[in-house]
């Protein structure tokens, strides 16, 4: 399928930051998240920056036809000719699934590290673990990562040219923000059918083969669970507990194996919960988030009880899109959704469908007014009513927060 080209800005923010830097950057995310459209709009403004398209090598290395680049020193060869074509000039080298090729981190290694090749490296993969602990033997401190995750709800709105409204918003919820599902007829089957697939593909490739897993079904009702439970606080022994009350039974140890698979396959989001008051982490009960709401949709179908955890789950996302580091808050009794920090600055934010009883403010505003700090504080919620100020705890529109 050809795919259009999505404007997304992060790709400006990537020249403005690390063109021709001398680190190599890895765009990493799960599978269809936009990673080769992000390079091919690398690609574009390198060429509207007056660069030759012959020094521009994109390969993506999941298409049949670069199947003999598999072979590193075939890529190294084909690299080496088209540094001699162009004379010396810098190389602009976007490699789209970088994990595909055989002994990748040895080449990438090797072309970093050439004093014959001046050339500037853009890589994509699907599998943190791999990425980062393999650069890590080769590379210490000589690449930045960049995490590219499906659709914001602002690029969705623009990628569709609709208005923001209840209706856009459902939609973003319901189906997610995979670029992919736009080439579709919009009915809900052909829809789900293009999001099972990127979930088989990132099963089979990411999770099963590259692990070695020989009891699927154990990991898909692992995975049924936890897409089951978004937003809620549970632990592998409780995973294990319910499996072992439904007749299987499963160690602790497999439930947190194939939990760490699926975070390497970038399909899975790991949240730990922070002690406020004793300011710690705790080392157990945690949340999980998914990489994309649309895959709740096609394992699980959509119902109005999951939308509290879908809304966290895009809260969430955002906040990892906007570079914070994000755990759970607990203060006492009570649970902060999430803590957020960027630049020595912390936020705190409550996420609620709607506020609509006593008990559900009381829920969402209490743990905020018991923060003895000057932090900002939020509860976005998809109330329909003006913002408003309480006592230094923000109340607002959770689709305006997303847009701003």
């Amino acid at each position: 399928m050809i795919e259009k080209l999505l404007f997304r800005k992060q790709s400006e923010e990537i020249i403005k930051l690390y063109k021709d830097k001398n680190v190599i950057k890895i765009l990493s995310g799960i599978r269809r998240s936009g990673k080769s459209f992000m390079l091919r709009l690398l690609r574009e403004n390198f060429i509207k920056t007056g660069i030759s398209e012959n020094q521009i090598l994109y390969i993506d290395f999941e298409d049949f036809e670069n199947a003999q680049y598999l072979a590193s020193k075939n890529l190294y060869d084909f690299v080496k000719e088209q540094n001699q074509k162009v004379g010396g000039k810098r190389l602009y080298l976007l490699f789209d699934e970088i994990q595909e090729v055989e002994d990748w981190e040895k080449i990438v290694n090797s072309l970093y590290s050439s004093e014959k090749i001046d050339c500037d490296i853009y890589l994509t993969g699907s599998n943190a673990n791999l990425l980062s602990s393999e650069l890590a033997t080769y590379l210490s401190g000589r690449y930045v990562n960049i995490s590219v995750f499906p659709l914001s709800y602002k690029e969705f709105l623009d990628f569709y040219a609709v208005d923001d409204s209840n209706e856009s918003f459902l939609r973003f919820m319901k189906f997610g923000g995979f670029p992919g599902l736009k080439e579709l007829s919009g009915s809900e089957l052909s829809l789900k059918a293009y999001i099972d697939g990127i979930y088989s593909t990132v099963l089979l490739k990411d999770v099963i083969s590259r692990n070695k897993i020989r009891d699927t079904a154990v990991l898909e009702k692992i995975i049924l669970y936890i897409t089951d439970n978004i937003g809620n606080i549970f632990s592998a022994k409780k995973i294990s507990d319910f499996m072992k009350s439904n007749g299987r039974s499963l160690a602790v140890e497999t439930v947190y194996n194939d939990i760490n698979y699926l975070q390497s396959a970038l399909f899975l989001y790991k949240v730990p919960r922070f002690d406020l008051k004793g300011k710690k982490l705790l080392e157990t009960m945690e949340k999980y988030y998914i990489a994309d709401t649309g895959f709740r949709f096609q394992l699980l179908g959509f119902s109005d009880n999951a939308i509290n955890g879908l809304l966290e789950n895009i809260v969430f996302i955002e906040l990892l899109r906007r570079e914070y580091k994000v755990c759970i808050g607990k203060i006492g009794e009570y649970e902060i959704d999430f803590v957020a920090e960027k630049n020595g600055v912390r936020e705190y934010f409550q996420v609620s469908y709607l506020l609509s009883s006593e008990e559900t403010m009381e829920r969402e505003y209490r743990p905020l007014e018991l923060l003895n700090d000057n932090y900002p504080k939020y509860i976005l919620t998809l109330d329909d009513l003006p913002e408003s100020n309480t006592n230094g705890i923000i109340r607002m529109n959770l689709r305006k927060w997303l847009l701003g």
